[in-house]
């Protein structure tokens, strides 16, 4: 381990209690830039993190203040409320998680596709990170399952593609109840390339990261928002007076969501089924990104999260 980028006299024991004794306080930025930016070339940013939690652990100690709980996962909290409401509902004690389509735009032998699935499950990992230490979640973590669909042959990309994963989703009848929703996820090569080229999450605070890598939520239900298209609820021609009858009347059926946010955000929002694929992300345009569901919770293309030109889906 290197000690090079510690200020002088510094070695990683006393950096750690360095808030704890206030001795932190007295090193110049300089001093804290170099050491933070070698702390995480030699180690990571995700072992820089747990160790800035660690000195903040220590400090709290010090102030006598007690440490508090890890807070339950927004995923474990809908599981509990779902087998709650219904007791005989025994999908959450068994493989839970997300299919996921990679697009034939994407070569399955091509390198980056190998990495950027391995980055993929990192980013996914790190997500719980803060919940770490709450009763049940290791267990939880290992029934999480994301099954990968690669060899499916869309015989189209762009826009066609995403039509034909929705149809290829609704038709199947092996999906586990736990993976089963109204939305699956889609893998494109922009996707691809923003899992392999953004910062990792555990770099900075979404709000300071101005690229972040996102998936395709692709609804197979879209076809049901679009009256007038073949094979939805209302077939042939309609007035705008009729079409206004109908949510979401017109959007796209797919949004981009952040990886990292799959867990914590689209499955609670997902998972017992009480909000449609269109009240969830039917406002995300463009390359723009879902985060959460509230109103500055989508990442603006090009702009960064606190994007205050962010609309909101009536409620």
């Amino acid at each position: 381990m290197s000690t090079s980028y510690y200020p002088p006299g510094w070695d990683r024991e006393r950096m750690l209690n360095a808030a704890k004794t206030g001795q932190f306080d007295s090193l110049t930025e300089e001093q804290r830039d170099t050491w933070r930016e070698g702390f995480k070339a030699e180690f990571g940013a995700a072992r820089f993190r747990q160790f800035v939690q660690e000195m903040f652990k220590h400090e709290q100690e010090g102030k006598g203040i007690p440490k508090a709980p890890p807070s339950e996962p927004g995923f474990m909290e809908t599981m509990r409320l779902h087998e709650r409401r219904c007791s005989t509902c025994r999908c959450w004690k068994q493989e839970w998680g997300f299919v996921v389509y990679k697009s034939p735009e994407i070569r399955g032998d091509d390198p980056r596709w190998k990495a950027g699935k391995a980055r993929f499950i990192q980013i996914v990992e790190e997500s719980v990170i803060d919940s770490q230490g709450f009763p049940g979640l290791e267990e939880v973590m290992r029934r999480l399952r994301f099954e990968w669909v690669e060899d499916f042959d869309f015989g189209a990309d762009g826009e066609e593609g995403v039509a034909s994963v929705a149809k290829a989703y609704e038709a199947r009848s092996d999906v586990p109840a736990g993976l089963r929703h109204s939305l699956c996820l889609y893998i494109t090569p922009s996707s691809l390339g923003s899992i392999l080229d953004s910062p990792l999450p555990s770099t900075e605070r979404r709000q300071l990261r101005k690229e972040i890598p996102f998936v395709v939520a692709v609804s197979y239900k879209s076809m049901d928002y679009i009256p007038g298209a073949a094979g939805s609820e209302v077939e042939g021609e309609v007035d705008q007076e009729e079409e206004e009858e109908y949510e979401g009347a017109g959007w796209r059926g797919f949004f981009n969501v952040a990886v990292e946010t799959l867990l914590d955000s689209l499955f609670p929002a997902i998972a017992d089924q009480m909000m449609t694929p269109w009240r969830i992300g039917g406002h995300v345009e463009g390359g723009d990104i879902w985060c959460w569901a509230n109103r500055y919770g989508v990442h603006k293309a090009g702009v960064g999260y606190w994007d205050k030109r962010t609309r909101s889906v009536p409620m």
